[in-house]
């Protein structure tokens, strides 16, 4: 709810963490103040690790009210081992999370059907141009398609010994070419144990299934194609500096990933530029921004510009820092991104923002926000300026900057020779969604770190959350 929302994004920005982050703290802190304050004074007192309170905190979370207490003073029963041991954080989590199904009143069948409604796919930039996509399933999704990657990646080792591609490798080359090319291709019976979990179990209590086999597949044809987008500068594209271009979602990529990518882009934009790579304002006074205007500040802003949050520009909302009723203009000062629900709290007055005077250069200048419990941040747009020494460049430097947008070029040069995907591909083994594998909405729905500030000089970190 809103008040929930205000109080997380007020202790993101006080203590400089993500919202991800900061939702676990209060949820702890609810928990630790309300049915755990047995738990709290062992951990006042010493008689536990953070770890040991934020394993019960967090197994609390879906109990009722009426039993909560009593599992908390029952799992710090569970602290020692019959032998008398201290049990470790990771023992002491399985010995509750035991503890919480025996004590919990309502069926597995039913939290798990409630869970699955928190399921997602994220990605988290990793340094050298990696990154880390992660997804959370109910549990039988999950081991089937680790157990489908693991069939493909074995099985392509027998057929070809002489690949160097450790298991490892091929089942995350594996992964990729499902997601990327194999939504059309042959996939076995991805229904698995069918005749156990037919059609006819849609309540809530059914034996089988979470009710996503019920509804129309995501899968139609033609299949959505995967997109990227690279702003790269145009002396990299035309080979004259190995300058770092950056793809949209992650960060800076090496200059020749960046042209294998701009060969395959299907559609350019070109910004102008200044002499240090800052985009040139565009002003206009239309309530709507034009699509190049539109397209200019979610390239200058990055991500959503509240402090600390890394959503993607490119899926946020635009928004008029001063309200176009109250005489704003639609211009780059005045406009923003801003994702669904922190535009919604500066709508609701809960949050103002205010741009502070431009710093030299000629960019945009940092965002002042001040929430009506009297929290106070900056934020700004990502740095866009190019470092002098960075890249060998013959021309003169930041004429111009290019946005390619397009398909995955061939997997050949990243993967290795030769597909995994044979033309028949084993089925895995459990319960599959009825239509096989499920697309991503895009190769990289998000991971750029937050660009939110202290103001009084604190630390900012925290990790890259999902993109809740």
């Amino acid at each position: 709810d809103v008040a929930h929302a205000l109080v997380v994004s007020e202790v993101a920005v006080t203590e400089g963490i993500s919202e991800y982050s900061a939702a676990r703290l209060v949820k702890s802190s609810e928990a630790l103040c309300g049915p755990q304050l047995a738990v709290l004074d062992c951990l006042e007192g010493g008689e536990l690790s953070e770890a040991h309170a934020r394993a019960i905190t967090e197994e609390t979370s879906t109990l009722p009210e009426e039993c909560a207490e009593e599992f908390g003073i029952q799992a710090l029963g569970r602290l020692e081992t019959r032998s008398g041991r201290k049990r470790t954080a990771g023992e002491f989590r399985r010995a509750v999370r035991s503890l919480r199904e025996r004590l919990h009143p309502e069926s597995i069948r039913a939290r798990k059907v409630r869970a699955a409604a928190d399921r997602f796919v994220f990605v988290r930039p990793e340094p050298d141009g990696m990154c880390t996509l992660s997804a959370l399933l109910p549990a039988e999704l999950g081991l089937a398609a680790f157990g489908r990657l693991d069939a493909l990646a074995r099985g392509h080792r027998d057929a070809d010994p002489d690949d160097g591609r450790t298991l490892a490798q091929l089942r995350a080359d594996a992964l990729a070419q499902l997601v990327l090319e194999g939504a059309n291709g042959s996939q076995g019976d991805a229904r698995g144990a069918s005749e156990e979990c037919g059609s006819d179990n849609r309540g809530p209590e059914a034996e089988c299934g979470d009710g996503q086999n019920d509804r129309p597949p995501l899968i139609g044809d033609p299949v959505p194609s995967a997109e990227i987008v690279v702003v790269v500068s145009a002396e990299t594209l035309l080979g004259s500096s190995e300058e770092p271009a950056t793809l949209e979602g992650y960060g800076p990529i090496d200059a020749e990933t960046a042209r294998d990518l701009a060969a395959a882009a299907a559609t350019w934009q070109l910004l102008s530029t200044d002499g240090n790579g800052v985009p040139l304002a565009l002003g206009r006074t239309a309530y709507r921004p034009p699509k190049r205007l539109r397209r200019y500040i979610e390239y200058r802003d990055g991500t959503c510009q509240f402090p600390l949050c890394s959503s993607p520009a490119r899926k946020a909302e635009i928004d008029h820092m001063v309200e176009w009723q109250d005489g704003g203009l639609t211009d780059a000062d005045n406009l923003q991104f801003l994702c669904r629900k922190h535009h919604a709290l500066k709508s609701l007055g809960l949050w103002r923002a205010q741009r502070l005077e431009a710093k030299s250069g000629g960019a945009a200048g940092d965002i002042l926000w001040v929430s009506t419990l009297g929290g106070r941040a900056v934020s700004g747009p990502q740095e866009r300026r190019r470092d002098p020494n960075d890249g060998k460049t013959n021309g003169p430097p930041g004429e111009g900057s290019a946005l390619g947008v397009g398909p995955v070029p061939d997997k050949g040069s990243l993967l290795g020779e030769g597909s995994l995907l044979g033309e028949g591909i084993p089925p895995a083994e459990g319960i599959l969604p009825a239509e096989g594998i499920l697309p991503a909405e895009g190769i990289l729905p998000a991971g750029h770190q937050g660009h939110g500030e202290r103001i009084e000089g604190s630390p900012v970190g925290g990790e890259v959350p999902p993109p809740f």
